[in-house]
């Protein structure tokens, strides 16, 4: 099988489920970052923005399935550079499709976007569904909603087999700080390193609402919309419930070895954000058999102790 993204939080966490499953695994990665692909994936360099250097691999590889996890992953990142952030999304899904069309129509594939495509929903359209209207915010959630569609009319022009699923937040070990909880946990892991009598975390906004579910759960929701989805169906991969940043936060804080205090600092807000955001999985549910197996507090348990692993390894 064929991934790209091995090299990203929930590219990573594919590629070991994939491995449990006892799959060989081949993934697209960027030239020169060979050695960052996990074990036990066979790097490719590619450059995804190439078209016809990603048909030329896929026509090499002749994979029986691809997984295109590929893409700017920031929503707050994109606003300062919405181009490269457009290039990497689309343009980077439009390569993955022209490479399937002209070298593996036949091969089933399984396109991820984002929850973050929907942008502003009024609370009592919730939860969202695969046909609520996309009205997205962010450079990265019109850039997703773009590959959306762009995998959309490849299906329906073209008759790739492409599944596309929407996945909504992730959380889990190995999650860049410049998300909420991995960016606490990584405050909470420096300040017990350095002896800390109280550790003071800081925030953005602490009421915002989002639909979180263990990276783990996410990646097998993948695997088995690849196994057993219809690409006619658009799936959405999450819990079907949002919570507040703040009880994430205030959940993590008792897993801390010291007492641990929450500043919610305003320059770290989002102006204009979607208060709340919640989806629905019954079609995943329905046609998979999929539903989230890891509680939250393992997945805070999880995240904290892999921050408190890696910034020991920083002061090394």
């Amino acid at each position: 099988m064929l991934i790209t993204g091995v090299t990203g939080f929930a590219g990573r966490h594919l590629v070991a489920h994939c491995a449990e499953l006892g799959h060989e695994i081949h993934g697209l990665v960027r030239p020169g970052r060979e050695g960052a692909a996990p074990e036990p994936v066979v790097p490719h360099p590619v450059d995804l923005l190439d078209p016809t250097d990603v048909a030329a691999a896929v026509a090499r590889l002749s994979p029986d399935r691809v997984f295109h996890l590929a893409g700017a992953s920031s929503v707050g990142r994109s606003f300062g550079a919405p181009i490269e952030t457009w290039k990497a999304n689309l343009g980077g899904t439009l390569a993955v499709m022209e490479a399937l069309r002209l070298e593996a129509p036949e091969t089933p594939a399984v396109v991820v976007t984002s929850g973050e495509i929907y942008g502003r929903v009024a609370e009592a359209d919730l939860p969202v569904g695969p046909d609520t209207p996309l009205r997205p915010l962010s450079p990265y959630g019109a850039s997703k909603a773009a590959a959306d569609l762009a995998a959309s009319q490849y299906r329906a022009g073209y008759g790739l087999p492409v599944a596309r699923v929407r996945a909504f937040n992730q959380l889990g070990p190995g999650q860049d700080p410049r998300f909420v909880l991995p960016n606490v946990a990584r405050q909470i892991a420096l300040g017990e390193r350095e002896g800390q009598e109280q550790i003071e975390v800081r925030v953005g906004n602490v009421d915002t609402r989002r639909d979180f579910s263990d990276v783990r759960d996410i990646v097998r929701a993948y695997w088995l919309v690849a196994e057993r989805g219809d690409p006619d169906v658009t799936y959405l991969a999450c819990s079907g419930r949002s919570l507040p940043v703040r009880e994430l936060v205030e959940r993590l804080a008792p897993l801390a070895r010291r007492p641990v205090t929450v500043v919610s600092d305003p320059g770290l807000r989002r102006a204009g954000e979607q208060a709340d955001l919640y989806g629905s999985p019954d079609r995943l549910r329905t046609d998979t058999g999929w539903e989230p197996e890891i509680p939250l507090e393992t997945t805070l348990r999880d995240t904290l102790d892999w921050w408190r692993a890696r910034v020991l390894d920083e002061e090394d």
